[in-house]
């Protein structure tokens, strides 16, 4: 994988992310949508998200979205019993795409190893949260990797149901 490089995607960068989600997005997947999308690649100082991408010679290879959900009513802080006082402390991965040609690579873990490595500072974001549909296992796989533990399965955005995951970035490796 030479020439990788991980950078935050700016705005103008849609379109790729876009393109990249429709050739990457199986059946076992929630795709994002066109405003989510925006609200993230906005940036930190929007205060919704960012999305991190893998770019290989200019090209979009994964990338990683992550929302700031704060207060919001889908907080899965709430579903893991987090007090409103720590709500805003939370964030979700609510989207990890690979491009077909560049699975089994490991860009899904080093993508979140990458990010939690400066762009998601511990000291704001305390709490990781993702869904996945238990049926993808590579997702499954791949949250495992990053230190990531299933507290509960149910459904979720598009009625499906999901294995819910945490990782609490205070708590002690393996606890």
């Amino acid at each position: 994988m030479t020439g990788l490089r991980f950078a935050l995607l700016p705005s103008d960068a849609l379109g790729a992310v876009l393109e990249l989600q429709r050739e990457a997005c199986g059946p076992l997947m929630h795709p994002l949508t066109e405003a989510e999308l925006s609200e993230m690649l906005a940036g930190p100082q929007s205060g919704r998200g960012v999305v991190l991408g893998a770019l290989t010679d200019g090209t979009l290879a994964a990338f990683l979205a992550v929302q700031f959900p704060v207060q919001a009513a889908h907080n899965l802080g709430r579903d893991y019993g987090l007090p409103d006082v720590d709500l805003d402390r939370a964030l979700h991965f609510t989207g990890i795409l690979v491009h077909p040609d560049r699975r089994g690579q490991g860009l899904h873990r080093r993508l979140i190893e990458t990010a939690a490595q400066g762009v998601l500072p511990a000291d704001r974001h305390r709490y990781w949260f993702a869904t996945v549909r238990p049926e993808n296992t590579a997702s499954v796989r791949g949250m495992l990797s990053v230190g990531m533990r299933v507290f509960a399965r149910k459904p979720k955005h598009d009625g499906h149901d999901r294995l819910l995951f945490v990782r609490d970035l205070s708590a002690q490796p393996g606890g």
